[in-house]
């Protein structure tokens, strides 16, 4: 039996560009910073790690609207019916691949991004129980608003945890029961998918770039 000249070729093709895994890594790396610095008092530090990771969550999301067609929200952001649906297939082996994110996936994402804004926008406004060392916003809150401001700070990446924890099982289960190695696809890039990416222009990449610097550097100076 031939095959349709129409029918798509399922091969292993460019899923991830560079920005999204460099922003995806970025983000593993700067959060487990984050907290280093926190648990041992280096607060200069964690403030630097805060500032870059915030950098990269403004760009991704930014990306997210502006960047190859696998990033954008809209390739993989599904209604909440259709998420529902996949929920239902959740425990069978035979359910193909998906071309980025799953509809749950997709949801999971969102959600990681928005509690990663949260939880750096609150450490602006935190300040340590001496009120010495805080946020570069914490000067124009009370004490009391930005001690109270720091206790949300420690329950909002409690809650970034239980996500993280979340994303490694739902890896580890993609890995062992579906054969889907969804992190080396991260690593590389590559994945076998019928219809290939198209890329963003260097310029989108650019206005960006420029765009984050931007909102930074008032924050940080």
């Amino acid at each position: 039996m031939t095959m349709s000249v129409l029918e798509p070729v399922v091969s292993k093709k460019m899923l991830w560009d560079w920005p999204v895994r460099i922003c995806h890594w970025s983000m593993v790396l700067l959060v487990a910073a984050c907290w280093w610095t926190a648990e041992n008092h280096e607060i200069v530090y964690h403030s630097y790690c805060a500032y870059a990771l915030l950098g990269v969550v403004l760009f991704r999301i930014y990306w997210g609207f502006f960047g190859s067609s696998s990033a954008r929200f809209s390739h993989f952001l599904q209604t909440p019916a259709v998420a529902f649906q996949y929920l239902k297939t959740i425990t069978r082996r035979d359910v193909p691949s998906s071309a980025g994110h799953n509809p749950l996936g997709g949801y999971s994402a969102l959600a990681l991004l928005f509690l990663l804004l949260l939880q750096i926008g609150l450490g602006l406004f935190s300040i340590d129980v001496d009120g010495f060392d805080g946020g570069p916003f914490a000067d124009y809150l009370s004490f009391k608003t930005s001690r109270w401001i720091t206790d949300w700070h420690e329950v909002t990446f409690n809650l970034l945890l239980g996500f993280i924890a979340l994303h490694l099982i739902a890896v580890i289960y993609y890995l062992l029961w579906r054969r889907q190695n969804l992190t080396a696809a991260m690593l590389h890039g590559k994945a076998f998918i019928a219809a290939p990416v198209q890329p963003a222009s260097h310029w989108r990449l650019a206005i960006g770039v420029v765009l984050v610097a931007a909102i930074l550097w008032p924050i940080i100076m």
